[in-house]
């Protein structure tokens, strides 16, 4: 039979369920504690308010972005792990990209510069630039060989080879790195440089005027270079070209001023140069020495001067193999 007084019914019912409560909780708290209690509370809340702030903001699309390190760690940890010094250390750091990746180094291709018809740079007494570079690159191929690389030579004669064929021929072989050897020529006759180049679209005046000459014949036609453009985001290729060329550079002035103090170092820059374009992998052109100096075409006739040159640039590619801490792999 249903109650008469269904007010006092759910009266009673509340006050069997508050009951209930009270024996499990225990006694009643006092006023302050009661105080106490509602701060905790309101504290609490507080918290849970800004963290669903705080997770609503890394959610919107079109808010800032919250690096998942600044909800996890603590206020002071949270300033020194803001996106900002993230950033800036991330740009700073020595650790080349390849090796982040874990990339080994197996095959390297040595491009001697210029060959055939094209004797590049020509001495005083006649000495060629393609000469040179050919004895040189079959020195350098000769000494990485016998450290367990696989080592590929674009040209191993006097021939004329595209710098379009040149680049396939390192693609054909996979390259994990590619290092064209020249010979400089200035109008002053009285300096000889080191100087080592990797890639970039522009470059100062004299490194255009170079590019110039280097690009010469490259079989490239204009749309195909174009297409080249689009995919010249490749930081790894980027980053590590510039590394390559600064180890070189490094290694080869250190190498060669200690039989010629007279040698200059004019360091490493950025160019267009087309070899360096298309290949995808580090890459750079070096620029062993000034042929238009007679003293240094002399030198250059010797086999002793000639070694010491390969010398330098092996010493520059294993520094920066070291430094990658990459494995040496032998070749089958």
């Amino acid at each position: 039979m249903r109650s008469r007084n269904p007010g006092s019914q759910r009266r009673a019912l509340l006050q069997g369920v508050f009951e209930d409560n009270q024996k499990l909780v225990g006694p009643p708290v006092s006023k302050q504690r009661k105080t106490t209690v509602w701060w905790s509370m309101g504290i609490s809340l507080l918290v849970i308010v800004i963290g669903l702030m705080v997770v609503g903001v890394e959610e919107d699309g079109t808010a800032e972005p919250v690096n998942s390190v600044e909800i996890l760690t603590s206020p002071d940890q949270r300033i020194l792990a803001s996106q900002d010094e993230l950033v800036a250390s991330e740009s700073t750091t020595d650790v080349p990209l390849s090796r982040v990746y874990g990339l080994g180094v197996n095959t390297i291709v040595l491009d001697p510069g210029h060959g055939g018809h094209d004797p590049g740079a020509l001495g005083p007494v006649g000495l060629s630039e393609k000469t040179v570079t050919l004895d040189v690159a079959l020195r350098l191929a000769r000494r990485l060989k016998s450290r367990g690389y696989n080592v590929v030579l674009t040209r191993r004669q006097d021939v004329s080879v595209s710098l379009q064929q040149r680049v396939l021929d390192a693609r054909d072989h996979e390259a994990d790195l590619f290092v064209s050897i020249h010979v400089n020529s200035v109008p002053v006759d009285t300096l000889a440089f080191i100087e080592t180049y990797y890639y970039s679209p522009r470059g100062d005046a004299r490194a255009e005027a170079l590019a110039l000459r280097e690009n010469s014949n490259s079989g490239y036609s204009v749309a195909q270079w174009r297409n080249s453009l689009e995919s010249l985001g490749r930081t790894v290729r980027d980053e590590d070209s510039r590394r390559l060329a600064t180890h070189i550079q490094n290694a080869m002035v250190s190498t060669m001023r200690k039989i010629n103090p007279r040698i200059r170092d004019w360091g490493t820059r950025s160019g267009p140069f087309m070899v360096l374009v298309y290949t995808k992998v580090p890459a750079v052109l070096a620029e062993i020495t000034a042929i238009s100096m007679p003293e240094e075409e002399q030198n250059l006739l010797e086999d002793d001067y000639r070694e010491q040159l390969a010398i330098g640039l092996e010493s520059g590619i294993i520094s920066y193999l070291s430094a990658e801490d990459s494995p040496v792999i032998t070749a089958d």
